[in-house]
């Protein structure tokens, strides 16, 4: 309801401000964020920034994404996509939530690695894409690694295996043994009861920080990105030396 509420007072503010307003010389040779301020006086935005388009600015307001365009002055609720399907709204929103992460947070995760670039990741033990992701990122010696588990419910095993692995003595080697495959089918290790003291539970309260639903995701140095994205991953790193 609060969602439809702020939607329906983004619409009423665009149609009453686009009554010809913009018509005059003057307001056309205002910059983009005074028109966005006369326009719409009450949007309260913590950042306001160009877009890859031409002419269309980009407004983080109450944590959500709008679109402004100044020629007109029309406000954008919507996503953005690449053609190869990346969604550059939900990039950007996700970076910001990365600015939520506490050291408190990332002492919670399991650290892997002693590199200058900071990962942050949240991974699925039995989801293929993250188990081909975890030997890219053994492969790269220049990371540092802050992993979360998010057990999905159509991977039955998941749960255990996180709590196998967080409940280890050696959380790396747990950490191989469960992405290498090697626990895949053993009952007789799985179906034990390991006490993780609470860690996945305090991992999920991170998660549920960040809000982000699929696996693997990652923050690359607080960017944001999705999935098993290797050719974007090394834009911002660089490829494996």
């Amino acid at each position: 309801m609060a969602m439809k509420r702020w939607i329906g007072f983004i619409c009423l503010s665009v149609a009453l401000s686009t009554s010809g307003s913009m018509a005059s010389a003057a307001k056309r040779t205002m910059q983009p964020q005074d028109v966005l301020r006369k326009l719409f006086p009450k949007l309260k935005y913590t950042s306001f920034s160009k877009t890859e388009i031409n002419g269309l600015y980009e407004v983080i307001t109450d944590g959500r994404i709008v679109y402004f365009y100044p020629k007109t002055g029309y406000l954008f609720i919507g996503e953005i996509y690449t053609k190869d399907g990346r969604n550059l709204t939900q990039e950007r929103v996700l970076t910001e939530r990365y600015n939520l992460l506490t050291p408190e947070d990332l002492k919670k995760a399991i650290r892997v690695g002693n590199g200058k670039n900071i990962v942050v990741e949240v991974t699925d033990p039995d989801c293929p894409h993250c188990r081909r992701m975890h030997a890219y990122w053994n492969m790269r010696k220049d990371v540092t690694r802050y992993i979360f588990f998010k057990p999905l419910d159509i991977h039955p095993d998941s749960l255990k295996k996180a709590t196998y692995i967080l409940a280890a003595q050696d959380t790396e080697k747990a950490l191989f043994e469960v992405y290498s495959g090697q626990l895949d089918g053993n009952r007789q290790v799985l179906d034990k009861k390991y006490d993780d003291k609470g860690r996945l539970k305090e991992q999920k309260a991170v998660i549920d920080k960040l809000r982000v639903d699929a696996t693997p995701s990652y923050w690359i140095n607080g960017k944001f990105v999705s999935g098993e994205n290797v050719p974007l991953i090394e834009k911002y790193l660089g490829k494996i030396r």
